[in-house]
């Protein structure tokens, strides 16, 4: 009898997959809602609402501020004042100001972590936002930031260099809330695993099963194939019994009992 090398080897093909896809499909679904329906609880039970408030500055070119004669020079400068506003605004000498004038609870460590500014690509704007637990509250702190801050660049760089263009918007919906995309992506994960899981099982799973399978594991040709004298079904994760035949069965046997 020769052997195959490649007696071992379990090949899978995409008939398999689907075939797992659909059989577990409603684990899946399952797995999906429990996922995203706890996750919803999680944030509904430890929900802290957050509101913020974005201002606006916006930083003038060298040529108008103190004039020169290259225009890709001033601009070029003008984001390098970008990053230096950054850097002021979130300096000691803004925020400890901000905090004693506006009589703030908080210390500078805190109040930095709810400042954060961002820098829309090739332009001279530096967008200021601050979180708070109010919509109110965030406005007038970004506010005084801004106003603050405005004062201190011009005094640090010796020239006006910065406008407060917008100040402080006023949105009374919070900034922290989880998104629908959150919970499908979620959920979607929670059905890849489920699908992982029960792929794994399958790929593990070594019994024979059918004819190619014996042929493929033993070597062996099949010569006949003898009836299931029980009315088993042959399915494709093993022998199951049919539900109606089973049952069918077992009240011939009660008939012939009495």
């Amino acid at each position: 009898m020769t052997t195959n090398a490649n007696a071992n080897v379990r090949v899978v093909t995409i008939i398999d997959l689907w075939n797992i896809f659909v059989h577990r499909l409603w684990v899946m679904i399952l797995a999906a809602i429990v996922a995203a329906g706890g996750l919803f609880i999680i944030n509904r039970m430890t929900f802290v609402p957050a509101y913020s408030s974005t201002a606006t500055l916006y930083i003038l070119r060298q040529n108008e501020a103190a004039s020169t004669g290259n225009s890709d020079s001033d601009f070029s400068l003008a984001l390098k004042v970008v990053s230096d506003c950054d850097y002021l605004l979130k300096s000691h000498s803004v925020l400890d100001k901000v905090i004693q004038e506006l009589n703030l609870e908080t210390d500078y460590e805190t109040l930095s972590k709810c400042v954060s500014t961002s820098n829309p690509e090739n332009t001279r704007i530096l967008e200021v936002t601050v979180e708070s637990d109010s919509p109110e509250n965030a406005k007038r702190v970004v506010d005084a930031i801004c106003e603050i801050g405005q004062e201190q660049i011009t005094e640090a760089m010796g020239f006006q260099q910065v406008n407060l263009y917008e100040y402080g918007t006023l949105n009374g919906k919070p900034c922290n809330t989880t998104r629908m995309m959150t919970y499908l992506l979620v959920g979607m994960i929670a059905a890849v695993l489920v699908y992982s899981i029960y792929l794994i099982i399958y790929l593990l799973d070594d019994r024979i099963r059918t004819e190619e399978d014996m042929e493929r594991y033993l070597g062996l040709s099949v010569l006949g194939d003898i009836p299931n004298a029980d009315e088993k079904k042959n399915r494709k994760y093993g022998y199951y019994k049919a539900y109606g035949a089973y049952e069918q069965g077992k009240t011939k046997k009660k008939r012939r009992a009495k």
